[in-house]
């Protein structure tokens, strides 16, 4: 019988997408060889297959949604179109017109529970902007107050844009909703526990059933174990030198 150990390689030492890529070529191995290893192997070989792609998963999941970038963008432009309303109702205020002066004290009064809404949180303010627009859309005097002020437009313009953001941040949640579930670091012990066994599986095959299939595949697997050992001695260095340099 013929005894053959991998070298050893500390795996709680790798990171979670080196213990990833060091599961995934090996499985890259041992999967053009499958259908001649044997069904024990075979079973664990499909469910280190199994856990890795379940912690693959998680790993490729967006740390931030990409709608977020869009919905900031869209937030400041809300911001600076209500901004732009609030400063023409001011400049109407402080003016010499008495039409528009009047329209503006009205305006002002109308506005005021909403003045400061871009403080609020967004979802928010997306809330207090609906019931703003609500009661604008439902008043002809307030209609006729914005014409003469001159902001009919921009009222329509925010009234567009909060409900643009109103939707895509509905989105936004939803997708994020569907994307719960375990985190890859969690996933993390199966997948480190069946390649363990997968190599134990290995070695035993070896010792007890050796053929130039199996040493082929120990060969590759331990090549690869020892990259992995290289990279590990490597950062413990560095971190050991990091940690000199502190002192």
């Amino acid at each position: 019988m013929e005894t053959k150990k991998f070298t050893p390689v500390h795996l709680n030492h790798l990171t979670i997408d080196d213990l990833f890529a060091l599961n995934k070529s090996s499985i890259g191995f041992a999967i053009p060889v499958r259908d001649v290893i044997g069904e024990l192997l075979k079973i664990i070989l499909s469910q280190l297959e199994t856990n890795n792609n379940a912690m693959g998963m998680q790993m490729k999941k967006a740390l931030k949604n990409v709608l977020t970038p869009e919905l900031i963008d869209m937030n400041t432009d809300r911001i600076d179109r209500f901004a732009e309303i609030k400063r023409n109702v001011s400049t109407s205020l402080k003016g010499r017109e008495q039409e528009k002066k009047t329209a503006a004290e009205n305006m002002k009064v109308f506005l005021d529970p909403y003045w400061d809404t871009n403080k609020k949180a967004l979802n928010t303010q997306t809330g207090l902007l609906n019931e703003l627009f609500g009661k604008f859309n439902a008043s002809a005097t307030l209609k006729a107050h914005a014409a003469t002020i001159g902001i009919t437009g921009m009222m329509a313009g925010l009234e567009t844009v909060n409900t643009e953001y109103g939707a895509l941040y509905k989105t936004r949640n939803q997708q994020d909703a569907a994307l719960q579930g375990p985190s890859a670091s969690s996933l993390r012990a199966a997948a480190t526990e069946s390649y363990e066994q997968f190599c134990v599986a290995v070695e035993q095959a070896i010792k007890f059933t050796s053929s130039e299939t199996f040493i082929t595949l120990f060969g590759q697997l331990d090549q690869l174990r020892k990259t992995y050992a290289r990279l590990i001695h490597k950062k413990d260095k560095e971190q050991e030198a990091s940690l000199g340099e502190a002192e």
